[in-house]
Protein backbone atom coordinates (compact mmCIF):
# COMPACT_ATOMS: atom_id res chain seq x y z
CA UNK A 1 0.00 0.00 0.00
CA UNK A 2 1.72 2.90 -1.34
CA UNK A 3 0.92 6.07 0.39
CA UNK A 4 1.74 9.38 -1.22
CA UNK A 5 2.63 12.52 0.80
CA UNK A 6 0.08 15.12 2.46
CA UNK A 7 -0.93 18.00 0.43
CA UNK A 8 0.64 20.19 2.24
CA UNK A 9 4.19 18.72 -0.18
CA UNK A 10 2.36 18.58 -3.97
CA UNK A 11 -0.46 17.96 -5.83
CA UNK A 12 -0.44 15.32 -8.89
CA UNK A 13 -1.95 16.29 -12.05
CA UNK A 14 -3.51 14.00 -14.30
CA UNK A 15 -5.82 13.29 -17.37
CA UNK A 16 -7.84 10.47 -19.14
CA UNK A 17 -7.23 10.22 -22.18
CA UNK A 18 -10.34 11.38 -25.05
CA UNK A 19 -11.46 8.07 -26.62
CA UNK A 20 -14.62 9.40 -28.03
CA UNK A 21 -14.13 10.82 -31.48
CA UNK A 22 -16.20 14.18 -32.74
CA UNK A 23 -17.90 11.68 -34.77
CA UNK A 24 -19.04 9.60 -31.96
CA UNK A 25 -20.35 11.94 -29.96
CA UNK A 26 -21.89 13.72 -32.46
CA UNK A 27 -24.06 10.32 -33.16
CA UNK A 28 -24.40 9.41 -29.14
CA UNK A 29 -26.25 13.04 -29.29
CA UNK A 30 -28.24 12.33 -31.87
CA UNK A 31 -29.42 8.94 -30.82
CA UNK A 32 -30.54 10.81 -27.18
CA UNK A 33 -32.66 13.23 -29.02
CA UNK A 34 -34.76 10.62 -30.02
CA UNK A 35 -35.19 9.36 -26.47
CA UNK A 36 -37.17 9.99 -23.91
CA UNK A 37 -39.94 12.75 -23.16
CA UNK A 38 -37.97 15.30 -25.88
CA UNK A 39 -39.43 16.82 -28.61
CA UNK A 40 -41.05 13.68 -31.11
CA UNK A 41 -38.99 15.96 -34.51
CA UNK A 42 -36.10 17.05 -32.19
CA UNK A 43 -33.96 14.67 -34.11
CA UNK A 44 -35.10 15.65 -37.10
CA UNK A 45 -34.77 19.67 -36.61
CA UNK A 46 -31.99 20.06 -34.37
CA UNK A 47 -29.48 21.44 -35.62
CA UNK A 48 -25.73 21.43 -33.68
CA UNK A 49 -23.61 24.82 -33.93
CA UNK A 50 -20.59 23.67 -31.59
CA UNK A 51 -19.40 20.25 -31.18
CA UNK A 52 -15.64 20.54 -29.16
CA UNK A 53 -13.65 18.85 -26.61
CA UNK A 54 -13.05 20.07 -23.17
CA UNK A 55 -11.24 18.58 -20.08
CA UNK A 56 -12.64 19.84 -16.32
CA UNK A 57 -10.46 19.47 -14.01
CA UNK A 58 -11.75 17.38 -10.45
CA UNK A 59 -10.14 17.23 -6.89
CA UNK A 60 -9.70 13.45 -6.21
CA UNK A 61 -9.11 12.29 -2.41
CA UNK A 62 -8.69 8.54 -2.10
CA UNK A 63 -7.40 7.25 1.42
CA UNK A 64 -7.88 4.09 3.35
CA UNK A 65 -10.55 3.91 6.06
CA UNK A 66 -10.17 1.39 9.12
CA UNK A 67 -13.18 1.32 11.80
CA UNK A 68 -13.68 -0.93 14.37
CA UNK A 69 -17.53 -0.65 15.71
CA UNK A 70 -19.69 -2.91 18.08
CA UNK A 71 -23.25 -2.84 19.53
CA UNK A 72 -26.12 -4.31 19.42
CA UNK A 73 -29.46 -3.66 17.57
CA UNK A 74 -32.88 -5.02 19.58
CA UNK A 75 -36.26 -5.49 18.21
CA UNK A 76 -40.28 -6.47 19.82
CA UNK A 77 -41.58 -9.27 18.92
CA UNK A 78 -45.60 -9.39 18.70
CA UNK A 79 -45.27 -11.66 22.21
CA UNK A 80 -43.44 -8.30 23.86
CA UNK A 81 -40.72 -9.81 23.89
CA UNK A 82 -37.42 -8.21 23.01
CA UNK A 83 -34.38 -9.47 20.96
CA UNK A 84 -30.93 -8.23 21.44
CA UNK A 85 -28.37 -8.98 18.49
CA UNK A 86 -25.39 -8.08 19.23
CA UNK A 87 -22.65 -7.05 16.27
CA UNK A 88 -19.02 -6.51 15.98
CA UNK A 89 -17.76 -4.50 12.70
CA UNK A 90 -14.64 -4.74 11.30
CA UNK A 91 -14.15 -1.91 8.09
CA UNK A 92 -10.99 -1.84 6.27
CA UNK A 93 -11.90 -0.64 2.93
CA UNK A 94 -10.73 2.32 0.36
CA UNK A 95 -12.98 5.33 0.14
CA UNK A 96 -12.62 7.83 -2.98
CA UNK A 97 -14.19 11.36 -3.21
CA UNK A 98 -14.47 13.68 -5.88
CA UNK A 99 -15.20 17.37 -6.45
CA UNK A 100 -15.12 19.51 -9.51
CA UNK A 101 -12.42 22.18 -9.39
CA UNK A 102 -14.04 25.17 -11.22
CA UNK A 103 -17.25 26.74 -11.92
CA UNK A 104 -18.77 23.39 -13.92
CA UNK A 105 -20.01 22.16 -10.75
CA UNK A 106 -23.02 24.58 -11.14
CA UNK A 107 -24.34 23.54 -14.19
CA UNK A 108 -24.86 19.66 -13.03
CA UNK A 109 -21.13 18.32 -13.17
CA UNK A 110 -20.34 18.26 -9.07
CA UNK A 111 -18.65 14.57 -9.24
CA UNK A 112 -16.04 13.03 -11.55
CA UNK A 113 -17.99 9.85 -13.44
CA UNK A 114 -15.05 7.86 -14.05
CA UNK A 115 -13.60 5.04 -11.80
CA UNK A 116 -9.27 5.67 -11.56
CA UNK A 117 -7.01 3.67 -13.85
CA UNK A 118 -5.48 3.96 -16.91
CA UNK A 119 -4.67 7.90 -16.33
CA UNK A 120 -2.11 9.90 -17.59
CA UNK A 121 0.16 12.78 -16.72
CA UNK A 122 -1.38 16.24 -17.24
CA UNK A 123 0.94 18.36 -18.79
CA UNK A 124 -0.64 22.00 -18.96
CA UNK A 125 -1.28 23.54 -22.25
CA UNK A 126 -1.41 19.86 -24.27
CA UNK A 127 -5.20 20.27 -23.87
CA UNK A 128 -8.23 22.78 -23.98
CA UNK A 129 -9.11 22.79 -20.18
CA UNK A 130 -11.00 24.77 -17.77
CA UNK A 131 -8.57 26.52 -15.11
CA UNK A 132 -9.00 25.34 -11.85
CA UNK A 133 -9.41 27.43 -8.60
CA UNK A 134 -10.11 26.99 -4.88
CA UNK A 135 -7.53 26.40 -2.19
CA UNK A 136 -5.82 22.81 -2.90
CA UNK A 137 -5.82 22.10 1.40
CA UNK A 138 -9.47 23.19 1.85
CA UNK A 139 -10.77 20.66 -0.66
CA UNK A 140 -7.77 17.99 1.29
CA UNK A 141 -10.05 19.02 4.02
CA UNK A 142 -13.36 18.42 2.35
CA UNK A 143 -12.49 15.04 1.26
CA UNK A 144 -11.20 13.60 4.39
CA UNK A 145 -14.52 15.33 6.21
CA UNK A 146 -16.48 13.10 3.18
CA UNK A 147 -14.73 9.90 3.70
CA UNK A 148 -14.82 10.43 7.50
CA UNK A 149 -18.67 10.31 7.03
CA UNK A 150 -18.49 7.23 4.26
CA UNK A 151 -16.88 5.26 7.35
CA UNK A 152 -19.41 6.31 9.89
CA UNK A 153 -22.10 5.41 7.22
CA UNK A 154 -20.12 1.89 7.02
CA UNK A 155 -19.98 1.06 10.39
CA UNK A 156 -23.65 1.98 11.40
CA UNK A 157 -25.22 0.37 8.78
CA UNK A 158 -26.14 -2.36 10.99
CA UNK A 159 -25.71 -1.49 14.74
CA UNK A 160 -28.59 0.65 16.20
CA UNK A 161 -26.35 1.14 19.29
CA UNK A 162 -22.84 1.66 19.14
CA UNK A 163 -20.78 1.04 22.24
CA UNK A 164 -17.57 0.80 20.90
CA UNK A 165 -16.33 2.60 17.96
CA UNK A 166 -13.09 3.48 16.14
CA UNK A 167 -12.11 4.98 12.89
CA UNK A 168 -9.11 6.10 11.25
CA UNK A 169 -7.88 7.39 7.97
CA UNK A 170 -5.39 6.77 5.85
CA UNK A 171 -4.60 8.98 3.30
CA UNK A 172 -3.07 7.61 -0.22
CA UNK A 173 -3.30 9.99 -2.86
CA UNK A 174 -4.82 13.38 -3.08
CA UNK A 175 -4.64 14.85 -6.87
CA UNK A 176 -6.10 16.53 -9.93
CA UNK A 177 -7.55 14.97 -12.52
CA UNK A 178 -9.03 16.33 -15.89
CA UNK A 179 -11.95 14.42 -16.92
CA UNK A 180 -12.49 14.95 -21.20
CA UNK A 181 -16.18 16.10 -22.32
CA UNK A 182 -17.55 16.92 -25.70
CA UNK A 183 -19.66 20.13 -25.09
CA UNK A 184 -22.26 20.39 -27.72
CA UNK A 185 -24.34 23.43 -28.45
CA UNK A 186 -27.76 23.23 -30.72
CA UNK A 187 -30.54 24.75 -31.90
CA UNK A 188 -34.11 23.77 -32.12
CA UNK A 189 -36.83 26.10 -33.46
CA UNK A 190 -35.32 29.44 -32.15
CA UNK A 191 -34.48 28.26 -29.12
CA UNK A 192 -31.17 27.21 -27.99
CA UNK A 193 -29.90 24.22 -26.14
CA UNK A 194 -26.64 22.28 -24.65
CA UNK A 195 -25.36 19.08 -24.02
CA UNK A 196 -22.62 17.17 -22.55
CA UNK A 197 -21.23 14.12 -23.57
CA UNK A 198 -18.51 11.37 -22.32
CA UNK A 199 -15.41 11.85 -23.53
CA UNK A 200 -14.38 8.45 -22.27
CA UNK A 201 -17.00 5.99 -22.26
CA UNK A 202 -19.67 7.99 -25.18
CA UNK A 203 -22.76 8.50 -22.83
CA UNK A 204 -24.27 11.45 -22.19
CA UNK A 205 -23.96 13.14 -18.58
CA UNK A 206 -26.69 15.63 -19.20
CA UNK A 207 -28.04 18.58 -21.04
CA UNK A 208 -31.11 20.31 -21.80
CA UNK A 209 -33.80 19.85 -24.79
CA UNK A 210 -37.26 20.96 -25.71
CA UNK A 211 -39.95 18.78 -24.19
CA UNK A 212 -42.76 16.92 -25.95
CA UNK A 213 -45.37 19.26 -25.48
CA UNK A 214 -48.24 16.57 -26.16
CA UNK A 215 -46.65 14.13 -23.64
CA UNK A 216 -46.61 17.02 -21.01
CA UNK A 217 -50.09 17.96 -21.81
CA UNK A 218 -51.17 14.29 -20.89
CA UNK A 219 -49.51 14.01 -17.89
CA UNK A 220 -51.07 17.42 -16.65
CA UNK A 221 -54.28 16.29 -17.66
CA UNK A 222 -54.03 13.25 -16.11
CA UNK A 223 -52.94 14.77 -12.49
CA UNK A 224 -55.41 17.00 -12.38
CA UNK A 225 -57.97 14.32 -13.26
CA UNK A 226 -56.63 12.23 -10.42
CA UNK A 227 -56.33 15.01 -7.78
CA UNK A 228 -59.35 16.37 -8.39
CA UNK A 229 -61.08 12.66 -7.99
CA UNK A 230 -58.96 12.30 -4.72
CA UNK A 231 -60.19 15.05 -3.52
CA UNK A 232 -63.68 14.77 -4.15
CA UNK A 233 -63.89 11.07 -3.01
CA UNK A 234 -62.23 12.40 0.25
CA UNK A 235 -64.59 15.19 1.43
CA UNK A 236 -67.00 12.76 0.51
CA UNK A 237 -66.42 10.14 2.83
CA UNK A 238 -65.41 12.50 5.31
CA UNK A 239 -68.94 14.26 4.71
CA UNK A 240 -69.97 10.61 5.55
CA UNK A 241 -67.50 9.91 8.68
CA UNK A 242 -67.68 6.69 9.94
CA UNK A 243 -66.99 5.68 13.86
CA UNK A 244 -63.08 4.78 13.21
CA UNK A 245 -59.87 7.02 13.71
CA UNK A 246 -57.86 5.30 11.48
CA UNK A 247 -60.56 5.85 8.21
CA UNK A 248 -60.82 9.49 9.11
CA UNK A 249 -56.80 9.95 9.39
CA UNK A 250 -56.92 7.59 5.52
CA UNK A 251 -59.30 10.36 4.17
CA UNK A 252 -56.88 13.24 5.77
CA UNK A 253 -54.15 12.03 3.82
CA UNK A 254 -55.95 11.60 0.42
CA UNK A 255 -57.25 14.65 0.52
CA UNK A 256 -53.41 16.00 1.20
CA UNK A 257 -52.64 13.88 -1.45
CA UNK A 258 -55.04 15.18 -3.93
CA UNK A 259 -54.57 18.70 -3.24
CA UNK A 260 -50.54 18.03 -3.57
CA UNK A 261 -50.89 16.63 -7.22
CA UNK A 262 -53.06 19.43 -8.55
CA UNK A 263 -51.01 21.93 -7.42
CA UNK A 264 -47.71 20.66 -9.16
CA UNK A 265 -49.81 19.65 -12.39
CA UNK A 266 -50.57 23.06 -13.65
CA UNK A 267 -46.71 24.47 -13.05
CA UNK A 268 -44.68 21.45 -14.33
CA UNK A 269 -46.69 22.35 -17.64
CA UNK A 270 -46.43 25.93 -17.64
CA UNK A 271 -42.48 25.64 -16.88
CA UNK A 272 -42.36 22.21 -19.17
CA UNK A 273 -40.68 24.05 -22.34
CA UNK A 274 -37.00 22.73 -21.54
CA UNK A 275 -35.96 19.15 -20.20
CA UNK A 276 -33.42 19.05 -18.55
CA UNK A 277 -31.48 15.86 -18.16
CA UNK A 278 -29.02 16.21 -14.92
CA UNK A 279 -28.65 19.04 -12.31
CA UNK A 280 -29.10 22.32 -13.23
CA UNK A 281 -27.72 22.30 -16.32
CA UNK A 282 -29.91 25.08 -17.80
CA UNK A 283 -27.09 27.57 -17.39
CA UNK A 284 -24.06 25.79 -19.22
CA UNK A 285 -24.54 27.10 -22.64
CA UNK A 286 -21.61 29.34 -20.45
CA UNK A 287 -18.93 26.73 -20.56
CA UNK A 288 -16.68 27.26 -23.19
CA UNK A 289 -12.97 27.38 -23.37
CA UNK A 290 -12.74 31.09 -23.75
CA UNK A 291 -14.68 31.68 -20.83
CA UNK A 292 -12.33 30.46 -18.09
CA UNK A 293 -11.86 31.22 -14.23
CA UNK A 294 -8.92 33.01 -13.98
CA UNK A 295 -6.34 31.05 -11.89
CA UNK A 296 -5.27 32.42 -8.89
CA UNK A 297 -2.18 32.32 -7.85
CA UNK A 298 -2.78 30.55 -4.05
CA UNK A 299 -1.98 27.80 -2.30
CA UNK A 300 -2.10 25.50 -5.26
CA UNK A 301 0.70 27.29 -6.80
CA UNK A 302 2.78 27.02 -3.53
CA UNK A 303 2.32 23.33 -3.80
CA UNK A 304 3.59 22.72 -6.92
CA UNK A 305 6.62 20.34 -7.68
CA UNK A 306 9.82 22.57 -7.28
CA UNK A 307 7.94 25.32 -4.66
CA UNK A 308 10.17 24.48 -1.52
CA UNK A 309 13.96 23.33 -1.23
CA UNK A 310 14.60 21.10 1.57
CA UNK A 311 17.77 20.75 3.53
CA UNK A 312 19.52 18.28 5.97
CA UNK A 313 19.39 19.85 9.49
CA UNK A 314 23.00 18.18 10.04
CA UNK A 315 24.78 18.88 7.08
CA UNK A 316 23.12 21.24 4.92
CA UNK A 317 23.05 18.88 1.91
CA UNK A 318 20.10 19.61 -0.52
CA UNK A 319 17.64 16.72 0.03
CA UNK A 320 15.70 15.39 -3.64
CA UNK A 321 12.22 14.48 -3.19
CA UNK A 322 11.51 11.10 -4.54
CA UNK A 323 7.55 10.83 -5.34
CA UNK A 324 6.28 8.90 -2.88
CA UNK A 325 8.68 8.41 -0.19
CA UNK A 326 7.83 10.39 3.33
CA UNK A 327 11.30 9.68 4.99
CA UNK A 328 14.71 9.74 2.94
CA UNK A 329 18.36 9.06 3.54
CA UNK A 330 20.80 12.11 3.37
CA UNK A 331 23.22 11.24 0.95
CA UNK A 332 26.04 13.21 3.12
CA UNK A 333 25.22 12.31 6.41
CA UNK A 334 23.42 8.72 6.11
CA UNK A 335 21.11 10.25 8.33
CA UNK A 336 17.13 9.19 7.94
CA UNK A 337 14.92 12.42 7.57
CA UNK A 338 11.05 13.20 7.89
CA UNK A 339 10.10 15.33 4.76
CA UNK A 340 6.43 15.39 5.67
CA UNK A 341 6.62 18.06 9.04
CA UNK A 342 6.54 21.72 8.80
CA UNK A 343 10.35 21.15 9.66
CA UNK A 344 12.88 18.12 8.03
CA UNK A 345 13.04 15.78 11.36
CA UNK A 346 15.54 13.33 12.47
CA UNK A 347 14.45 9.76 12.20
CA UNK A 348 16.49 7.19 14.30
CA UNK A 349 16.70 3.82 12.75
CA UNK A 350 18.21 0.28 13.37
CA UNK A 351 19.57 -2.23 11.07
CA UNK A 352 18.40 -5.53 12.07
CA UNK A 353 21.59 -8.25 10.98
CA UNK A 354 20.14 -11.56 9.60
CA UNK A 355 20.15 -14.97 11.74
CA UNK A 356 22.57 -17.27 11.24
CA UNK A 357 20.01 -19.92 10.44
CA UNK A 358 17.98 -17.33 7.37
CA UNK A 359 21.88 -17.09 6.47
CA UNK A 360 22.17 -21.02 5.90
CA UNK A 361 18.88 -21.25 4.87
CA UNK A 362 19.60 -18.90 1.98
CA UNK A 363 22.88 -18.67 1.42
CA UNK A 364 24.14 -16.96 -1.86
CA UNK A 365 21.02 -14.69 -1.74
CA UNK A 366 21.09 -11.36 -0.87
CA UNK A 367 18.20 -9.90 1.39
CA UNK A 368 15.99 -7.27 0.88
CA UNK A 369 15.56 -5.04 3.66
CA UNK A 370 12.42 -3.76 4.42
CA UNK A 371 11.44 -0.51 6.64
CA UNK A 372 8.96 -0.92 9.74
CA UNK A 373 8.13 1.53 11.90
CA UNK A 374 8.65 0.19 16.02
CA UNK A 375 6.56 2.06 18.77
CA UNK A 376 7.22 1.23 22.17
CA UNK A 377 3.92 1.44 23.61
CA UNK A 378 2.22 0.57 26.57
CA UNK A 379 -1.69 -0.55 26.01
CA UNK A 380 -3.75 -0.54 29.52
CA UNK A 381 -7.08 -2.21 28.92
CA UNK A 382 -9.23 -0.81 31.85
CA UNK A 383 -12.52 -2.86 30.67
CA UNK A 384 -12.99 -5.37 28.13
CA UNK A 385 -16.62 -6.68 27.63
CA UNK A 386 -17.53 -9.57 24.81
CA UNK A 387 -20.26 -11.97 24.31
CA UNK A 388 -20.54 -15.48 23.11
CA UNK A 389 -17.41 -18.48 23.83
CA UNK A 390 -14.34 -16.04 24.50
CA UNK A 391 -11.82 -19.14 25.33
CA UNK A 392 -8.95 -18.35 23.24
CA UNK A 393 -5.17 -19.42 22.95
CA UNK A 394 -3.89 -16.60 21.55
CA UNK A 395 -1.30 -14.35 23.00
CA UNK A 396 -2.31 -11.08 24.59
CA UNK A 397 -0.45 -8.28 23.11
CA UNK A 398 -1.76 -5.40 25.43
CA UNK A 399 0.51 -4.37 28.07
CA UNK A 400 4.14 -3.13 27.22
CA UNK A 401 5.67 -4.33 24.05
CA UNK A 402 7.30 -2.93 20.66
CA UNK A 403 4.49 -3.00 17.67
CA UNK A 404 5.69 -3.06 13.96
CA UNK A 405 3.96 -1.35 10.97
CA UNK A 406 5.35 -2.33 7.27
CA UNK A 407 6.49 1.36 6.18
CA UNK A 408 7.31 0.02 2.43
CA UNK A 409 4.86 -0.48 -0.87
CA UNK A 410 4.19 -3.79 0.58
CA UNK A 411 0.66 -5.56 -0.26
CA UNK A 412 -1.57 -5.78 2.71
CA UNK A 413 -2.10 -8.84 2.90
CA UNK A 414 1.70 -10.08 3.18
CA UNK A 415 2.32 -6.76 5.75
CA UNK A 416 -0.26 -7.91 8.03
CA UNK A 417 0.68 -11.02 9.23
CA UNK A 418 4.24 -9.93 9.40
CA UNK A 419 3.29 -6.88 11.55
CA UNK A 420 1.20 -9.36 14.17
CA UNK A 421 4.40 -12.23 14.15
CA UNK A 422 6.96 -9.69 15.01
CA UNK A 423 4.72 -7.78 17.53
CA UNK A 424 3.68 -11.22 19.47
CA UNK A 425 7.53 -12.04 19.41
CA UNK A 426 8.98 -8.97 19.69
CA UNK A 427 12.05 -10.62 18.57
CA UNK A 428 15.81 -9.18 19.60
CA UNK A 429 17.08 -6.46 16.59
CA UNK A 430 20.89 -7.37 16.63
CA UNK A 431 21.84 -4.58 14.49
CA UNK A 432 24.20 -4.25 12.28
CA UNK A 433 27.18 -1.98 12.25
CA UNK A 434 28.37 0.16 9.73
CA UNK A 435 25.81 -1.14 7.01
CA UNK A 436 25.08 -3.69 5.04
CA UNK A 437 25.05 -4.91 1.07
CA UNK A 438 21.16 -5.51 0.07
CA UNK A 439 18.42 -3.76 -1.46
CA UNK A 440 17.02 -1.07 1.08
CA UNK A 441 12.92 -0.38 0.01
CA UNK A 442 11.97 2.92 0.24
CA UNK A 443 9.46 4.84 3.37
CA UNK A 444 6.56 5.28 2.35
CA UNK A 445 4.25 5.78 5.43
CA UNK A 446 5.23 8.36 7.72
CA UNK A 447 5.33 8.41 11.75
CA UNK A 448 1.86 9.94 12.31
CA UNK A 449 -0.05 7.63 9.97
CA UNK A 450 1.77 4.34 11.24
CA UNK A 451 0.67 5.60 14.94
CA UNK A 452 -3.01 5.05 13.45
CA UNK A 453 -2.05 1.99 12.29
CA UNK A 454 -0.53 0.71 15.36
CA UNK A 455 -3.38 1.14 17.23
CA UNK A 456 -5.83 -0.40 14.62
CA UNK A 457 -3.52 -3.44 15.07
CA UNK A 458 -4.09 -4.03 18.26
CA UNK A 459 -8.26 -3.60 17.64
CA UNK A 460 -8.20 -5.62 14.92
CA UNK A 461 -6.36 -8.07 16.95
CA UNK A 462 -9.11 -8.36 19.34
CA UNK A 463 -12.06 -8.49 17.16
CA UNK A 464 -10.58 -11.75 15.76
CA UNK A 465 -10.59 -13.30 18.90
CA UNK A 466 -13.59 -15.61 19.29
CA UNK A 467 -16.76 -14.19 20.72
CA UNK A 468 -18.04 -11.11 19.53
CA UNK A 469 -16.64 -7.50 21.26
CA UNK A 470 -18.75 -5.15 22.64
CA UNK A 471 -17.08 -2.95 24.86
CA UNK A 472 -13.21 -2.17 25.22
CA UNK A 473 -11.70 0.31 27.15
CA UNK A 474 -8.01 1.23 27.17
CA UNK A 475 -5.30 4.33 27.75
CA UNK A 476 -2.81 3.89 24.59
CA UNK A 477 0.80 5.51 25.20
CA UNK A 478 3.55 5.83 22.80
CA UNK A 479 6.81 5.75 24.49
CA UNK A 480 9.36 5.81 21.90
CA UNK A 481 9.49 5.57 17.94
CA UNK A 482 12.15 4.67 15.50
CA UNK A 483 12.80 2.73 12.10
CA UNK A 484 13.75 -0.59 11.85
CA UNK A 485 14.90 -2.23 8.50
CA UNK A 486 14.19 -6.06 8.92
CA UNK A 487 15.50 -8.18 6.10
CA UNK A 488 13.65 -10.50 4.19
CA UNK A 489 14.69 -12.83 1.60
CA UNK A 490 12.52 -13.34 -1.46
CA UNK A 491 11.16 -16.19 -2.80
CA UNK A 492 9.52 -16.00 -6.12
CA UNK A 493 6.05 -14.55 -4.69
CA UNK A 494 6.88 -14.70 -1.32
CA UNK A 495 9.28 -13.60 1.60
CA UNK A 496 11.02 -15.13 4.24
CA UNK A 497 12.19 -13.33 7.65
CA UNK A 498 15.67 -13.27 8.13
CA UNK A 499 15.06 -12.80 11.89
Amino acid sequence: MGLERSVEDQVAEFRYKAKITKGVADRTLRTWFAKGIKAPDLAQHAVVSELYLLYLPFWRFVAQGKAVACGYSEYTEQTGNVIRNIFEELIDEEFIWTECACDTGKYGIGKLWLDPGGEIPYIRGSVVSMEPGGSAIEASRRGREAVHGMIKNAVEKRIDTITLKKSFLIPKVFELVYAPVWIAHYAYKGGHFTAVVDGVKGEVLGGTAPINLTARTRMMILSLAAGGIMIGASIAMLIHAGPYHLVEMFQIILLLLGIALCMAGYPAFKEGKTFVASGTMQHISTLRPAVRIPKQLTDQEILNHESTVLQCPLCGEELKQPWGEVVIPCKGCGHLLDITADTVKIVPYDLAKPDLLAKVAMKGVEPEYIPFWRFDVNFEVTDRLAGGDTATGLPNIAGKRSYYICAADIPRYLAEPWEIDLTIRNPEIVEVMGGSDGTYMPILINQSTARELTEFLYLRYETEKPGILQVLRYDFTVENSRIVYIPYYKELASYIPGI
